[in-house]
């Protein structure tokens, strides 16, 4: 068995920690992960299977938040090296993955019928078919959009939140307080409750978290703007740390 600080894959990296684990079934990492994210029932279960067969293979990769429950499940946290190579291969394979794809497989184009020609009448139902499935893409998305919590066009509560952006490298002074991250919920909806948050940020010996608000950022797999959950950050002592938030890491200077 290689060892793990050898791996440089993520996909790798967590099927070996699986295995460290005992969880070379992955029927009982369901279960796991189903009781932490209060997935109580038979579909949640089996898409829970699912997505970690393809997380383990490397078909596909997580969502940071599912990427956090796993760490804790696996105990990542507990070894700084590991989960600074953990979120370093992260990130490497997020990148790498050109559109994240979370639970089912997206659906495989049906190729053409070889030798079949096409006639007069198709060319003329072609337009038709794009509109008719225009119109019915436009509605499932405005349709999505409206039972968000988030309406970009405005009157939402997110529309005049500030912007964050992520620094991968920080200078604070002591005492000073600012916002340095944003947690994202669901593309265009609320983010998570601040205690909910909190409770999965590792304390910090150069300061302390407390909730910035409803702000908003840039999103990849998002694709442009989307509501987050500011996490504030005041700086109590002089130090350089790596802090480990929602899947990214920050270097911290703080100075006197």
């Amino acid at each position: 068995m290689r060892a793990l600080e050898d791996i440089d894959r993520w996909h790798e990296l967590f099927d070996a920690l699986c295995e460290r684990a005992g969880f070379s079934d992955t029927a009982s990492l369901a279960a796991s992960y189903c009781q932490l994210t209060r997935g109580n029932g038979q579909h949640q279960f089996e898409t829970a299977v699912r997505n970690l067969n393809n997380w383990r293979t490397g078909r596909h990769i997580p969502r940071q938040r599912s990427m956090r429950i796993l760490a804790e499940i696996l105990g990542v946290d507990e070894d700084p090296n590991l989960l600074a190579q953990w979120n370093r291969l992260y990130r490497s394979a997020r990148q790498a993955e050109p559109e994240e794809v979370m639970e089912d497989d997206m659906p495989a184009k049906a190729a053409p019928s070889p030798g079949r020609k096409q006639t007069l009448s198709g060319w003329f139902l072609l337009p038709a078919m794009a509109v008719g499935a225009l119109i019915f893409f436009l509605g499932m998305a405005t349709g999505a959009m409206i039972t968000s919590d988030w309406r970009p066009w405005g009157g939402g509560p997110a529309d005049d939140a500030p912007l964050v952006f992520y620094e991968p490298e920080l200078q604070m002074t002591v005492g000073e307080s600012r916002i340095i991250h944003g947690e994202r919920g669901d593309c265009g909806k609320l983010p998570r409750e601040w205690g909910e948050i909190w409770n999965g940020l590792a304390p910090s010996r150069l300061g302390i978290y407390s909730d910035g608000g409803l702000v908003r950022r840039n999103s990849k797999y998002c694709k442009g703007i989307t509501p987050a959950r500011g996490i504030r950050f005041t700086a109590t002592a002089p130090g350089t740390e790596t802090l480990h938030i929602s899947g990214d890491m920050i270097k911290l200077t703080v100075v006197e």
